[in-house]
């Protein structure tokens, strides 16, 4: 495990983490809401990738910014710079926490710097790849795979290079078939897209992979990479099953009981337009 350290002075800023995947929602915004949106990692976890990403329960000797309180009404987003300093006074990271957006502290580059040893790497067949990875009273699995599944529509259509994208029959057919379909001309050359990754050899001309939990690697060969989380839903159909009472799905819905497990899945339109227009430049 590592811990993050001031570049300035050496003072611990963060307890004993271990690395995860980057999410792919670490960006979402989500408007004006009555529901706040948790933590964008796990307690005891960072992903890394140029900056650091931490939960904010995991931060320690950080004091705020005189000035550096930018933000909406329900809390900070950091649109002003660094909001957070370490205690010799270095500013070295932003904490967002508004209503909006997921809850998170992030250490700008160069700011920090990791000391400690690293978790050893674990192989991919560690993992459990025929199950959901659903914490107790997570609430917001439907929107962080809705994402993924948005995003991850928008790099297959990417990676086809124009050419139409037909899917394999099965959970990944039912997902992403009709999404693509309505991003995609109606007739022309087409590039078959399947799935491949741990027990999942995969034919087609798209390979789509999962990434690395800890490092965010994708499986090899693959054409399109995507969380693990999706991943399992895709390969092996894994929806999680949630208490039917406790908890919200949305606003309208606060008062009734949980479903046995989320409704289907449907790719987030607005993710795959905000990725295609990220990935054509």
């Amino acid at each position: 495990m590592v811990v993050f350290e001031c570049v300035a002075c050496g003072a611990a800023l963060t307890v004993p983490l271990s690395q995860v995947d980057r999410p792919d929602h670490e960006d979402v915004e989500w408007a004006n809401t009555t529901d706040f949106t948790p933590p964008l990692l796990a307690d005891g976890t960072y992903a890394a990738q140029g900056d650091f990403l931490v939960a904010p329960g995991d931060a320690r000797g950080l004091s705020w910014i005189e000035d550096g309180y930018a933000g909406w009404c329900c809390g900070v987003d950091g649109s002003a710079g660094p909001n957070l300093a370490c205690a010799c006074g270095r500013p070295v990271a932003v904490r967002v926490d508004d209503c909006s957006r997921w809850q998170v502290v992030r250490f700008a580059p160069g700011a920090v710097r990791p000391a400690g040893s690293p978790d050893p790497v674990r192989p991919w067949e560690d993992f459990d790849w025929h199950g959901p990875s659903l914490a107790d009273g997570d609430l917001w699995w439907q929107r962080r795979v809705e994402i993924a599944a948005g995003m991850a529509v928008a790099r297959a259509l990417f990676a086809a290079d124009g050419a139409r994208v037909t899917v394999v029959e099965g959970p990944l057919a039912t997902v992403f078939q009709r999404a693509l379909d309505e991003w995609q001309p109606a007739a022309g050359p087409a590039r078959s897209l399947a799935l491949a990754g741990p027990g999942v050899p995969g034919e087609a001309d798209l390979l789509l992979v999962p990434r690395h939990p800890q490092t965010g690697e994708a499986w090899p060969g693959g054409a399109v990479a995507v969380s693990a989380e999706l991943w399992r839903l895709l390969a092996h159909d894994v929806h999680p099953v949630l208490p039917r009472t406790g908890g919200q799905w949305s606003v309208e819905l606060r008062d009734a009981a949980l479903p046995p497990r989320p409704r289907d899945v449907v790719p987030a339109h607005w993710a795959i337009r905000r990725e295609l227009a990220k990935l054509r430049g």
